[in-house]
């Protein structure tokens, strides 16, 4: 029975579940003790932290069942500044005012231990409501029946978080523990509030092992039974907050909270609620008010805004002209703090009193746009539309305004009204600067949600269709940059409007809208990369696409970061990519990306090198014709920094200058990234506009037009349109962009060429030679980033960063022309003006940073803080004289008062508190302690450097400590070095000062905090005073006139410069007399093959040189190889062609400086410089004396006392080894300066790091001491083998691709003393696109070969312009299979045939024959030349795209320019380096067989009896034989043209010909000329094309 009463009694007991919910109800006050602390800083015992102690009663009393008042009882402030745990906490008196604020009741909702809403009087501020949630926050409990352990989302202040529950009773001492725990990384409804973030992306990859800004808070509870239920008997909080921006987790700034509630008493007196009606205040979620109007730098009481800006005011604008002071950056932000809180009354009140008067008006407008809030907006519509902004004043407040303002519904709708009023939209540049601003405010406004308001985009999206209706190309585009800045998804719809894909009208748009709709995807991709990446891959991959415009959805596509499976797709299909331009983008790219360390692209990386292996085979030896992608970036994954920059030439032809370039740089730090810049040019149209001959002569065009009629549905290419742009992003916003059209391009070409220059330029020199002298001051708040968060105890914390800067300056500027300037001034003018410019400047420059982690409240501020600054001072006076017409330019600098402060940086830790009672007595300690010991023995010793001996330096730390310390401290470091400037009379004197905690701990963190100090001082040297530096450059024949000191070398005692160049004479006799080395006298130039594995690998033509080489050398040079230099100073015979002299003005009158003189003898190629010491006892001399012979050029430079103390020697020489060209390069060090080769040794350490990122090959073979070479072998015209050997290592590379071809033709086409003809034809060759023929055998411009039987008697077309323009055509034709082809050339208003005749080259023009002996003639225009070259005719049209035509009697050759590259057709092709689309038809159309391409481009014959004598047509023809396709018979008929005899004519020669063929049933009827041409190939078979035909006289 006893054991049945046992067990009824414990299961009674374990049914009746134990309610945790703490007991509140009822008619009694429970009391309980609070106390909060708020640390901020390092957690390292010893150093100073920053915090506050509040101290208060706190009591609970029912009203209702739910509802609940509580009030504070005497309440404590605290502050703390010191080190910690040391130190105590100071009582801070709180003002009446938040005393009495904070002891009215308040009342609350509880239920269940949640809590709900909150409710007090009008006159409890936000931030006292605050103060209580954070009590409340205690109460919050979320308690589960049936879990002792349990996962919940709990409201709470800080937002709803993740937060896991342990409870567990206690038996023994009768009471439930309740812990609890909230991450703070977790939350989804997180109170934060950002500034100046909006254009920060988080990094997810670099905070993969450890998150950047990390926070958690743990509850504990001891809950005490009482008869109704439990109480909270005791409850601790503790929260922290770190901040890791380097990778050093233990040793992060933290933020600490710590919270107590223990129960006191329960009292039966009542809380009185005052008398005032309690408002609903929200829930127990923390509500911002004023925290960002309150600055974390300083502690600020503001009583009257109005008058406080007027005072700060006068202090910026009236103090230190001449050199901005250092707090003039921290009063600027005040000035921005203080016009926060002023109304816009206060600020038109100010402007009204200020605007008269330049320096108060020009500070205001400084700092209005960093103001930003709703007033300062309205005034600066208010002011701008009163007319009170000039148009330059007002762009620059507004590219600063829309940044800075705060976005919200309020200011976009004031700054819609701005953007869209008629004054703005009438001026072009203000239109652009507002439209782009208000994209940039949409993009503000919605960074914090996934979708925007549909309101906002709306009038952009009515914009876009109402633009497309009309076409208005300057339209769209802007449009599109602003929905661009905007960077929203509902916009995507209205931008495909724009692009091939999705567009109705899309042949409308120019490609450069189609480009900027692309573009503008760009910012939408970081929101949603998938619907960006959706239609950008169509684009991409739509083959019929512009090049250019798949290019750039490439660079689009990467930006949306495509999974590893897309990148490998993307790159199987590039594998048979037909445009070359878009696979050398997207391969180079994808190469750089192999070696990328950036944390967000590491997924796309490992694609990349698996893409590339798919790739390289085809695509690897691409030259840089092609687009290409660069990439340099850098990740330190320790430090959590790093930077990338990328760069993206896109063209859509072979030429040098890229039709488009997009390069942006971007930064990395503590887990968060951001595009810093990026910049966007376009050049397509210039370069052909710049170089382009404006002669046209409407005569041709008739004449052009018929034979492109006889060219049956050709297709001209559109007229490209002379239009450059640049555009301009700041953190991803496009903040300026610019077109360049024609019109700009005739100005420029106008005033470089001797044109009036612009009307602001003349008035500009106008005031300067009248005398002009102002001061400038610019401030700039470079960076306001503040991070705001609460606390579980209701108090705001933040992390921020601050950053002002002002650059100010006085300068006067006075210049006297001679003759005067006239009303009108031209460069021709100018160019032959007298100038003599006096200037005198004193810039000066400071910067302050200001890093804020703590907590911030309008009545008290507490936190750790790091402050930093630069201030730099240097001025200047300089006299400028400029003498154009004489070749004399000379510039003078004056001595300036000293000593000059030039740089002065400072960098501190502190930890700061203070309270809005005592702003002037903050309460500021050091981060790191000072030692005591050092006070007395501190001493700084000065070192005195002379130049000429570095190893003299005798540098002391000033330690010298009297005793050990008791306690660790850290050690300060106090240096000075003072270094003299060689006569010009100052030394410059570097002090240093470092004081950190490494101490504690040898890390990145403890070596920043502390106190370091940087101080660069120019002071007075002792000696006779200075008056100036000159420094004069007088060029041509008065150069001797200049010389202040004989140049001479002839002395009647010591001959020392005979001696010298004596001695390079016999070095360079005893090279001569050696016949078996041309020019090296060692026997390995290459190392053995023993050599280690990884020293180096090149190719077989590098490796077998090397018994090759001296051989290869000798026989590759002229029987003349060189002369040796004469033993003659070039002074006694030529005068100096450039004389230099750089001089100190002394009081004395003593010369001081340096003389530089050239001499240049051209029958002897030789040329000399001579610097000399102009002091009357100094023989100090450096003398470089060099030779250019044939193949072969010697140059030897000394210096030292009469050029006899160091010597270095360099030998330059080319030849062959083999049928490869080669030039050798030796410098040899005779004797230099220890100096010099202490620095080479410690340079050589970090050779072999860089080679292996350069991809040279690095071996340790030793070679010639005191020597270095470098050889260059040529295999081909596009690659090159490198060698350079050094003393220590030789490094190699093999097979290097060039830009550009190098051509050896080219070279020896001229005699080799005929210079410029060489130069011209190399920049021909390398530049232009070249066709030639050399029998069957064709080569067109692309380098592709194909053997081609041409048609007798028929022209053909060789070479055209394609475009609308048709500047100029090459036909050729062959008259007999055993004569030489026949030129035809249309360009300009000449027509000329060159052929051959009897065994030499004739030329007519326009039907008259012109004698071809020594033939030189030139179009009255200058555009056209024909003239005799070697053995034939060369015709010269560069200004008509026709680079060259030139004609002998085995060959010819046709180039055209670089900027008709793409836009030429014809037997020599597009001349677009797309070899893989080469054989394109008049129609457009791409044929596989080279024989139909060349029938294609014949002018066929209407009829027999034409004039001319070409008897053939272009035909579609039927297949001859049956064909059984698809089951059934059918006939078949050729899709592509083939040329057949006229009727009445017969075929005499045929050649083969493979086309495609188009299939149909037999029973079908079908017309062959009825667009048989656009049918689909069903078969491919081989024909006769008819290549020579003979016509009877009765033909048809």
């Amino acid at each position: 029975m006893r054991t049945v009463v046992m067990a009824l009694t414990i299961a009674l007991v374990a049914s009746q579940h134990v309610n945790l919910v703490p007991e509140l109800a009822g008619t009694q006050t429970y009391v309980y003790k609070y106390e909060a602390l708020l640390f901020s800083g390092l957690h390292q015992e010893g150093l100073a932290r920053a915090g506050i102690k509040i101290n208060s009663k706190v009591s609970i009393r029912a009203v209702t069942e739910n509802t609940f008042l509580l009030k504070l009882s005497i309440p404590q402030l605290f502050e703390y500044s010191g080190f910690w745990p040391t130190d105590a906490f100071v009582a801070t008196k709180i003002s009446s005012e938040v005393a009495a604020q904070l002891q009215i009741p308040i009342k609350f909702e509880y239920t269940n231990g949640v809590v709900g809403k909150l409710f007090a009087p009008s006159v409890v501020p936000t931030n006292i409501i605050n103060l209580h949630r954070g009590i409340l926050n205690i109460f919050q409990l979320n308690f589960k029946n049936t879990q002792n352990i349990y996962e919940v989302q709990e409201d709470g202040v800080q937002g709803i978080c993740k937060t896991q529950y342990l409870i567990s009773e206690d038996e023994g001492s009768n009471h439930t523990t309740i812990t609890k725990s909230r991450d703070l990384t977790l939350c989804n409804e997180r109170i934060i509030k950002d500034v100046g973030l909006t254009y920060i992306e988080k990094c997810t990859e670099c905070q993969q092992r450890v998150k950047s800004l990390s926070g958690a808070a743990t509850y504990s509870y001891i809950m005490k039974p009482t008869p109704t239920g439990v109480m909270i008997n005791e409850a601790t909080v503790q929260e922290i907050h770190q901040l890791t921006t380097l990778n050093e987790i233990q040793d992060a700034p933290q933020m600490e909270t710590r919270q107590t509630l223990d129960f006191l008493e329960i009292m039966a007196s009542p809380i009185i609620p005052i008398s005032a009606e309690y408002l609903a205040r929200g829930a127990l979620q923390y509500e911002f008010s004023t925290e960002t109007l309150w600055s974390p730098i300083q502690l600020m009481k503001i009583s009257n805004p109005q008058a406080q800006v007027v005072d700060a005011l006068n202090h910026l604008a009236t103090k230190n002209l001449e050199e901005v002071h250092e707090d003039v950056p921290l009063k600027f932000i005040q000035l921005i703090q203080l016009m926060r809180f002023a109304s816009l009354d206060a600020i038109e009140g100010i402007w009204f009193q200020f605007k008269t008067k330049p320096n108060f008006r020009k500070w205001i407008l400084d700092a209005v746009p960093a103001v930003g809030t709703l007033a300062a907006l309205k005034f600066v519509k208010k002011t701008f539309l009163a007319g009170e902004l000039s148009i330059p004043e007002f762009t620059e407040i507004l590219l600063a305004t829309v940044h800075m303002v705060t976005a919200n519904l309020d200011t976009i709708k004031i700054y819609s009204g701005l953007a869209l009023s008629h004054k703005v939209q009438e001026t072009p540049v203000l239109r652009k600067v507002a439209m782009l601003g208000y994209g940039t405010m949409i993009a503000r406004y919605c960074s914090g949600s996934l979708e925007c308001p549909v309101e906002l985009l709306k009038p952009f999206h009515e914009i876009v269709i109402e633009a497309t209706a009309k076409a208005d190309t300057s339209e769209m585009t802007l449009i599109l940059k602003v929905l661009g800045n905007a960077g929203q998804p509902a916009s995507i719809k209205y931008i495909t409007k724009f692009l091939p894909v999705f567009g109705n009208r899309i042949h409308l748009f120019p490609k450069r809208v189609q480009v900027g709709a692309v573009l503008a995807l760009k910012a939408i991709a970081k929101k949603e990369p998938k619907m960006v990446q959706n239609v950008v891959l169509q684009i991409f991959l739509n083959k019929d696409l512009h090049p250019e415009l798949r290019m750039v959805s490439w660079i689009v596509l990467s930006e949306t970061k495509p999974s590893i499976g897309l990148v490998i797709t993307l790159a199987r299909a590039l594998q048979k990519e037909p445009n070359l331009q878009v696979a050398s983008l997207v391969y180079s790219h994808m190469k750089a990306l192999t070696r990328s360390t950036q944390p967000e692209f590491y997924l796309i990386a490992v694609a990349s090198r698996v893409a590339t292996k798919i790739l390289s085979p085809k695509l690897d030896k691409l030259s840089f014709c092609y687009s290409k992608a660069f990439l340099l970036d850098g990740y330190k994954a320790s430090l959590m920094v790093g930077a990338a920059s990328s760069a993206f030439f896109i063209n859509d032809a072979a030429t040098i200058l890229p039709r488009a370039v997009v390069t942006k740089a971007r930064a990395y730090l503590a887990g968060a990234a951001a595009d810093i810049f990026e910049i966007g040019v376009r050049t397509d149209g210039i370069q052909e506009a710049l170089l382009k001959s404006p002669f046209l002569h409407e005569d041709r065009l008739p004449r052009m037009k018929q034979v492109l009629k006889a060219l049956k549905a050709f297709k001209a290419l559109p007229k490209k349109q002379p239009l450059g742009s640049i555009y301009v992003k700041v953190l991803g916003q496009e903040i300026a962009f610019a077109n360049v059209n024609k019109a700009v391009l005739e100005q420029a070409t106008q005033f470089t060429t001797g044109g009036n220059i612009p009307e602001f330029a003349g008035e500009a020199l106008k005031a300067i030679q009248n005398g002009t002298a102002f001061h400038y001051a610019k401030p700039l708040l470079v960076a306001e980033v503040r991070h705001i968060f609460p606390s579980v105890a209701g108090v705001p914390m933040e992390y921020s960063l601050y950053a002002a800067a002002v650059a100010a300056g006085n300068l006067k500027v006075q210049a006297i022309f001679t003759p005067p300037l006239t009303e009108t001034i031209s460069v021709s003018h100018l160019m032959k003006t007298d100038v003599k410019l006096t200037a005198e400047v004193s810039p000066s420059i400071i910067l302050q940073t200001f890093a804020v982690m703590g907590l911030n409240t309008g009545f008290i501020q507490a936190a750790s803080m790091a402050k930093g600054k630069i201030h730099t001072f240097l001025p200047l006076k300089v006299e400028a004289k400029f003498d154009i017409a004489k070749a004399n330019f000379k510039i003078k600098a004056f001595p300036v008062v000293l000593p000059v402060h030039a740089l002065t940086a400072r960098f501190e830790t502190l930890a700061a508190a203070g309270n809005i009672k005592a702003v002037n007595a903050e309460r500021i300690t050091p981060i790191v302690p000072e030692t005591v010991v050092l006070k007395h023995s501190q001493e700084a010793h000065t070192s005195i450097i002379s130049p000429g001996d570095l190893s003299s330096e005798t540098i002391k730390t000033v330690i010298s400590p009297a005793e050990e310390p008791k306690l660790r401290t850290s050690v300060p470091v106090h240096k000075t070095l003072c270094s003299a400037v060689p006569h010009i009379g100052v030394d410059v004197c570097m002090e240093v000062m470092s004081c950190d905690a490494t101490f504690i701990k040898n890390t990145t963190i403890y070596n920043i905090i502390g106190q370091h100090g940087v101080h660069i001082n120019i002071v007075r040297a002792d000696g006779p005073a200075v008056e100036g530096l000159e420094l004069e450059v007088q060029l041509g024949p008065r150069a001797a006139k200049k010389l202040l000191k004989e140049v001479s070398f002839a002395h009647t005692k010591t001959p020392k410069v005979k001696i010298v160049l004596q001695k390079l004479r016999r070095v360079l006799e005893g090279e001569q007399r050696n016949k078996n080395s041309s020019f090296f006298s060692h026997n390995k130039l290459f190392y053995p093959q023993s050599t280690r594995s990884h020293s180096f690998s090149s190719s077989s033509s590098v490796r077998s040189s090397s018994s090759h080489l001296s051989k290869g050398l000798s026989s590759g040079q002229s029987s003349q190889s060189f002369k040796p230099i004469q033993s003659r100073f070039l002074g006694d015979s030529v005068p100096p062609v450039v004389a230099v002299i750089a001089r100190v003005v002394r009081v004395d009158r003593k010369l001081l400086g340096y003389q530089l003189t050239a001499y240049l003898d051209m029958p002897t190629s030789r040329v000399q410089i001579i610097v000399v010491s102009i002091a009357v006892k100094n023989n100090w001399k450096m003398c470089a004396d060099g030779v250019l012979l044939s193949k072969h050029a010697d140059a030897r430079i000394a210096w030292g006392a009469e050029c006899q103390q160091y010597a270095i020697t360099i030998n330059a020489e080319t030849g062959h080894q083999g049928p490869s060209p080669m030039a050798y390069l030796k410098v040899k060090c005779e004797k230099v300066p220890t100096i010099i080769t202490t620095y080479a040794k410690s340079v050589a350490e970090y050779i072999p790091a860089a080679a292996q990122m350069t991809g040279l090959a690095v071996s340790d073979e030793k070679n010639i001491e005191r020597q270095i070479e470098l050889i260059i072998l040529v295999p081909t015209e596009r690659t090159l083998d490198i060698i350079i050997k050094t003393p220590i290592m030789t490094l190699s590379v093999s097979n290097l691709v060039l830009p550009i071809s190098l051509s050896f033709k080219a070279i020896q086409a001229y005699p080799e003393n005929d210079v410029t003809n060489i130069i011209r034809n190399l920049y021909i060759e390398t530049s232009s696109a070249k066709c030639s023929k050399v029998r069957k055998t064709l080569t067109t411009f692309n380098y592709k070969k194909y053997n081609y039987e041409m048609p007798l008697s028929c022209y053909q077309v060789l070479v055209q312009d394609c475009t609308l323009e048709h500047k100029f055509i090459v036909l050729i034709k062959k008259e007999d299979v055993f004569k030489h082809e026949h030129l035809n050339i249309k360009v300009a208003d000449i027509d000329v045939d060159i052929y051959h005749q009897k065994s030499a080259v004739k030329v007519k023009m326009n039907g008259i024959d012109i004698p071809t002996n020594n033939i030189s003639y030139q179009h009255p225009t200058g555009s056209i030349r024909i003239e005799q070259k070697r053995q034939g005719i060369a015709l010269y049209a560069p200004g008509h795209g026709l680079q060259e035509v030139y004609y002998t009697n085995d060959e010819w050759m046709v180039y055209v320019a670089d900027w008709m590259k793409g836009q030429t057709c014809g037997l020599c092709g597009k001349a677009d380096g797309e070899i893989r689309q080469e054989y394109t038809t008049p129609r457009g159309d791409l044929t596989k067989s080279p024989v139909s391409f060349g029938h294609s481009w014949v002018l066929p014959a209407e009829s027999c009896r034409d004039a001319g004598q070409c008897r053939m047509k272009l035909e579609s023809v039927k297949l001859e034989k049956q064909v059984i396709l698809n089951g059934q018979e059918s006939k078949c008929y050729s899709v592509e043209p083939v040329l057949r005899c006229l009727p009445g004519c017969v075929p005499m020669r045929t050649t083969p010909v493979t086309i495609g063929y188009h299939c149909m049933s037999t029973d079908f009827n079908l017309n062959m000329f009825d667009g048989i041409y656009e049918k689909s190939v069903d078969l491919r078979e081989t024909t006769d094309a008819h290549v020579a035909c003979r016509c009877i006289e009765q033909c048809a």
